[in-house]
C-alpha cells in the first residue's frame, strides 16, 4: 500500500546537520537531503533514533527551502532497509 502524502516532496540534495539526542546521549550528524517539501524532508542518518525523536536541522543551502536555515522537526518514518543507515522523515514543527 502506498503512503499518502498531503504535500509533494521534490528531490533536492542539500547539505545539511542534524542534532538531536539518542536515549540521554546527544548527536550531532551531517547528511544530505533526500526529498523536501514544505512540510518536510527526509535523509539517511547513521545514528540509530526512533519515531517521535525530536531534531534541531541546519540547512547549509537549498533552493526549494531557501528561506530557511535552522528548523525544529519530529521523525515520523524509519526505514531501515538499507544496512548501516536509516532513511529518515522529518516533519517541520
Amino acid at each position: 500500500m502506498r503512503e499518502r502524502r498531503h504535500d509533494v516532496r521534490e528531490p533536492e540534495r542539500a547539505k545539511v546537520i542534524i542534532r538531536g539526542t539518542h536515549g540521554s546521549k546527544a548527536f550531532e550528524e551531517q547528511t544530505e537531503t533526500i526529498d523536501v517539501s514544505a512540510l518536510g524532508l527526509s535523509f539517511y542518518l547513521k545514528t540509530p533514533i526512533f519515531v517521535r525523536t525530536l531534531l534541531s536541522i541546519e540547512i547549509a543551502s537549498s533552493k526549494l527551502l531557501a528561506h530557511i536555515r535552522q528548523i525544529q522537526a519530529l521523525v515520523v518514518r524509519i526505514d531501515t532497509s538499507s544496512p548501516g543507515k536509516q532513511l529518515i522523515g522529518a516533519q517541520f514543527l
